[in-house]
């Protein structure tokens, strides 16, 4: 924006207060100007004007009820001011006694003009905000947190017949003219969509049939969250585009889908592309913006390598699947979903598909999952993990591997606890070579366990493998003479597992009676 031009205007005794206020502090984006008047003229259709003075005369004129471009600051008394009018003048920024610092008097001007630029720039936003909304050919409006409306814009207007003073602080019911026996059923369907945008807090699309008196209309309504200073969220945003005459709609389909925030491409009944935005096009087409030979489900399929999630909504009738799709040659994830596009009757018009790329929250995902899942020392699953994995293939055929050191408390106590978790370490690294295809997981302390799966190798395989593995680690502890070894027992379901406590009891028994034989060997 250009800068602003203050122009200050000084009719006072005091003949060097203009020099003074020239010292004055810049304001970011404000060009100030001082001029020494012998009479304030007439400003009127002028902006930006402040006007400095010790006589409250002069200033009376000046002094409005409203808010105003015409700016006052008053050096004298409070109660002359008061006295001058019989309201309260809006437009005095300040009054200076008359024995003030001249380093205060800079200090204020310097605050009251930032002041006049603050609310200049709120007036600014706010102009922008009307003008935009009501260059907009689609409803849009902004809820509190109760789901009562604070503004919309000029189509919104138009659509439910009422002013913005009239629908301000007012309920959907009442401003849709919803009758009594459609009120529970029609209110709900929009309360519904504004509830998930609260609860997730991100947007939300969704189908919303309302009655108007041009019958029953079918809105593609966008919602949003909006965020206080706080952090929590205070309300929502709403854009709602009448998807009533899709076919005759191309001009405004192509504005909304354009400023959708996620690749998107339109497809009528038959799947035949109609409109694509620009970010599907550069995600996905090289900027190419020809459809004309674009077939969707063959480029979907060709493109898409590993479906990872597949879910159909019969209600609200849609496919959401997350898939790896190569965007200008990279691999992303994306959350792919196809909405159906219905009339009021319920025919199917088309389609409208959005590419969602998660790749990022996937990543984020699996370091959380990573944490939440593995032990910190030696990286290997840890026992929430290892019970969770039991309980999730507890049909299938499994044998566990359960195993600690004897004498490990020899270590941290004779060599320190740095050196009691290397052998940890020592110990992970060994079951992770002997048993890679398998899941090894350390229960805490010195008890680790490995779940090996009735496919991945015989008995005959586990037992020379566990045979080769104590032996591995006999070697590795052999240099601290501390008679440091591992005891292993073993438990087998074939499928049909009840209690899982009493199977890893069962291996744990195993191994306590391995270890009471060495004892006694």
């Amino acid at each position: 924006m250009d800068s602003i031009i203050m122009r200050v205007r000084i009719l006072h005794r005091d003949p060097g207060l203009c020099d003074l206020l020239k010292n004055m502090k810049p304001v970011d984006n404000v060009t100030t100007t001082f001029e020494t008047v012998s009479s304030f003229g007439d400003y009127h259709g002028q902006q930006d004007i402040l006007l400095i003075s010790d006589d409250i005369n002069a200033l009376k004129p000046y002094l409005s009820r409203e808010q105003s471009d015409i700016n006052i600051i008053y050096t004298g008394l409070p109660m002359d001011v008061y006295n001058a009018v019989d309201f309260y003048p809006q437009n005095v920024l300040d009054v200076w006694s008359e024995d003030v610092t001249d380093e205060y008097k800079l200090f204020k001007l310097n605050r009251a003009i930032t002041t006049l630029i603050t609310q200049y720039d709120a007036w600014l936003y706010k102009t922008w905000l009307y003008s935009l909304m009501d260059s907009l050919p689609d409803l849009v409006w902004f809820k509190d947190i109760a789901g009562l409306h604070w503004l919309v814009n000029s189509k919104f207007e138009d659509t439910v017949h009422k002013t913005r003073e009239m629908i301000h602080g007012r309920e959907h019911n009442y401003i849709w003219d919803v009758p009594p026996e459609d009120e529970g059923q029609s209110k709900f369907r929009c309360l519904e969509s504004e509830r998930e945008v609260l609860r997730n807090k991100s947007l939300v699309t969704a189908d919303e049939l309302v009655k108007t008196d041009n019958g029953m209309r079918h809105f593609k309504t966008f919602k949003s969250p909006l965020f206080g200073r706080n952090g929590d969220v205070m309300g929502t945003v709403g854009v709602g585009h009448d998807m009533t005459d899709f076919n005759n709609t191309s001009i405004e389909l192509e504005m909304l889908i354009e400023n959708i925030p996620v690749a998107m491409i339109i497809c009528d009944k038959d799947w035949k592309p109609i409109e694509a935005n620009s970010l599907f096009e550069k995600a996905f087409l090289s900027g190419n913006k020809d459809l004309s030979n674009f077939d969707y489900n063959k480029w979907k399929k060709s493109a898409s390598d590993i479906l990872l999630l597949r879910h159909y909504s019969e209600k609200k009738r849609y496919y959401s699947e997350e898939l790896k799709i190569k965007s200008n040659g990279e691999e992303r994830i994306f959350r792919v979903t196809e909405q159906e596009i219905s009339d009021f009757f319920g025919e199917v018009n088309g389609y409208y598909c959005m590419f969602r790329d998660i790749t990022n929250e996937r990543e984020y995902q699996s370091i959380i999952l990573k944490f939440a899942n593995t032990d910190a020392l030696t990286e290997l699953y840890n026992r929430r993990y290892f019970y969770e994995y039991i309980y999730s293939y507890k049909d299938e055929p499994m044998t566990v591997l359960f195993m600690d050191m004897d004498n490990f408390k020899r270590v941290n106590d004779t060599l320190g606890h740095v050196e009691g978790d290397n052998v940890l370490k020592i110990t992970a690294a060994a079951l992770l070579k002997h048993f890679p295809e398998s899941l090894v997981a350390r229960l805490g302390g010195d008890e680790f366990a490995v779940v090996i799966s009735d496919e991945d190798i015989t008995e005959y395989e586990i037992k020379k493998r566990t045979r080769e593995l104590i032996k591995d680690l006999d070697e590795q502890y052999a240099p601290m003479n501390l008679g440091v070894s591992i005891s292993v027992g073993t438990a087998h379901t074939n499928g049909n597992l009840k209690d899982i406590d009493a199977f890893i009891h069962e291996s744990d028994q195993m191994m306590y009676r391995v270890k009471q034989a060495k004892k006694r060997g």
